[in-house]
């Protein structure tokens, strides 16, 4: 089973999509940081509690050793928040895959050795899964653009999707 550990961006995207059963329902083991769950505000907090209670969705507290190599990573790259840095940290410790949309975040890590996901490896678990019928895909990720322009997914890959799942 895929550990991952989650940044903030691709969970508010999933709450804004209404998103989150589904995403939790995906044979994936979920973590992220009590400093990631804190950049939520409280009703998107709120709206993760059932799977946090259910211990679906895991929430790690950081150790003052992890706090240090948080501070050394920020130090080589300074652009990164210290909740990108103990998204990092947390995917290191226990061996996971992460999921941002954060290129600075995303690049770095991967120059770390870690295995990074977007959104649109999302959008392929809940296809592949059959979690989200195609026709559904097509409609959130369209809403996705929507909602956030700047995200910047490649347009090549989206329309590959687009293509996929409307001839499924």
């Amino acid at each position: 089973m895929i550990i991952v550990v989650n940044d903030a961006n691709v969970l508010i995207d999933l709450i804004k999509l209404d998103l989150t059963d589904h995403f939790f329902s995906l044979p994936l083991k979920f973590h992220t940081t009590d400093i990631i769950l804190d950049e939520l505000h409280d009703e998107q907090q709120e709206t993760l509690k059932l799977q946090i209670d259910n211990g679906i969705f895991n929430i790690l507290s950081l150790s003052s050793n992890d706090l240090m190599e948080m501070n050394n990573l920020q130090s080589q790259r300074p652009q990164l928040s210290i909740q990108d840095c103990s998204a990092i940290v947390c995917t290191k410790n226990i061996s996971g895959e992460l999921i941002t949309s954060d290129n600075n975040l995303r690049n770095f890590a991967a120059n770390l050795n870690l295995i990074v996901h977007g959104h649109l490896w999302v959008f392929d678990q809940l296809v592949n899964n059959l979690v989200l019928d195609p026709t559904d895909a097509i409609v959130k990720l369209n809403q996705l653009m929507d909602i956030n322009p700047r995200l910047g997914l490649p347009n090549a890959e989206v329309t590959i999707r687009l293509n996929n799942w409307r001839n499924l």
